[in-house]
């Protein structure tokens, strides 16, 4: 079976928009820190009043079963 190319598997770095009461909201993933990075002050440029944090959202072997 071919695996997908962008699983979330390939991309662990994450940008989360942090919403009120706690919601958190995956704006979008990256494969590298530094691409995270740069696009977090990109969002920050256009959207200022918003809260931003990169996390890494390393998939447990749960989800990988599930995937496969």
């Amino acid at each position: 079976m071919v695996s997908r190319l962008s699983s979330q598997c390939d991309r662990p770095w994450a940008i989360a928009r942090i919403l009120p009461s706690a919601k958190v909201y995956i704006v979008a993933r990256f494969r590298n820190r530094q691409d995270a990075d740069d696009y977090k002050r990109v969002l920050h440029r256009f959207i200022p009043a918003a809260k931003f944090e990169i996390i890494f959202d390393f998939p447990n072997e749960e989800q990988e079963d599930n995937q496969a």
